[in-house]
């Protein structure tokens, strides 16, 4: 019986340490999610500016997989 109650004991004991690092794990998490954020603000990045798709080319682009996507089917 004593053999039991230590297994008890150290089963409570392991999942108390898992729980209080899984606890202490997303608090720190939390904190840096804050931190990052801040840092963010402070120093944004420059983001190149990308100039917008024409459309002639990207409705080509869409006929073209069309046309082939239709060839494949007829070969099937």
């Amino acid at each position: 019986m004593e053999i039991f109650m230590k297994s008890i004991e150290l089963m409570i004991v392991g999942m108390g340490l898992t729980l209080a690092f899984l606890i202490l794990m997303v608090g720190v998490m939390n904190l840096l999610k804050k931190l990052i954020t801040a840092l963010d603000k402070a120093f944004p990045e420059a983001r190149p500016e990308q100039p917008a798709p024409q459309a002639a080319v990207c409705k080509a682009k869409i006929a073209l997989a069309i046309a082939a996507a239709k060839h494949l089917a007829k070969q099937i």
